[in-house]
């Protein structure tokens, strides 16, 4: 986005977006001579931070998605088995021929509550369906508080990557995955959630990292141009920046020289 600055006797001012104008206090981070990145004090949340005493932050309309407790049985039926097809695969061409019209329906419906969002990029031109993490459907198995390892390692290995909330599942999860410790590599995020990934999926996101270059990386626009789904670059990110290459800054990850 690019703004006009105002100049006035008392100094030079810029007109930040809405969710930044209640707030008392922002960040100044500089990328190299000449760019600077203006965010939200470190850890601090866009919502609360948009709050007033005693008034609720309303996000813009259309653009909060629905708890994912919110959904009907049939969108949650479908956005379980969109989970089920490959990353590549879930091209609308695809998608259309194995849904059925309820299916389609329940689908664009999805995509207005922000649960799956069309990523288009040049590898997809038409789109890919992605599922937005907090939306990501649980087996029956989770919901009944069973182990469902086995899922989650087929996830791993079929994705290249997963993203698990309970630190027992990911603790089960590790000691499957001992004797291919060398093909798997994980982190503890500073959100409390687990990310691991495959070697071979590390690689991918590393190549499309070298492709894009620049000072920062969004998750979401790697994902849009090298065609990876955006949680998935995420966790990469996020073990990267564990080894002290990039540091999380919000919603992208800033390279360390």
């Amino acid at each position: 986005m690019r703004i006009k600055t105002i100049q006035k006797e008392s100094g030079t001012y810029i007109r930040v977006p809405d969710e930044l104008r209640k707030v008392e206090e922002l960040e100044l981070f500089q990328l190299r001579d000449g760019y600077y990145l203006l965010s939200l004090p470190l850890g601090a949340n866009v919502a609360r931070a948009a709050e007033k005493p005693g008034e609720k932050y309303a996000p813009a309309k259309g653009k909060a998605p629905e708890a994912p407790g919110g959904l009907s049985q049939q969108e949650s039926r479908v956005l379980m088995k969109l989970a089920d097809i490959r990353f590549e695969k879930r091209v609308p061409q695809l998608v259309n021929k194995d849904f059925s019209r309820q299916d389609r329906e329940a689908l664009m419906a999805l995509e207005k509550k922000g649960a799956v969002t069309l990523i288009k990029s040049k590898k997809y031109p038409g789109g890919v369906y992605s599922i937005q993490n907090d939306f990501y459907p649980q087996r029956k198995e989770e919901e009944a508080g069973k182990p469902a390892d086995s899922d989650l390692e087929k996830q791993l290995f079929r994705d290249g990557y997963v993203v698990v909330s309970d630190s027992n599942s990911a603790q089960r999860l590790s000691d499957l995955l001992q004797k291919q410790r060398g093909a798997v590599t994980g982190v503890k995020g500073f959100d409390g959630k687990y990310y691991m990934v495959t070697k071979a999926f590390a690689g991918k996101v590393r190549a499309a990292l070298a492709k894009m270059g620049g000072d920062y990386a969004d998750p979401k626009e790697v994902g849009a141009q090298a065609g990876l789904h955006p949680d998935g670059v995420k966790a990469v990110l996020k073990i990267l920046a564990e080894s002290g290459e990039y540091m999380e800054k919000g919603e992208i990850f800033i390279k360390v020289e």
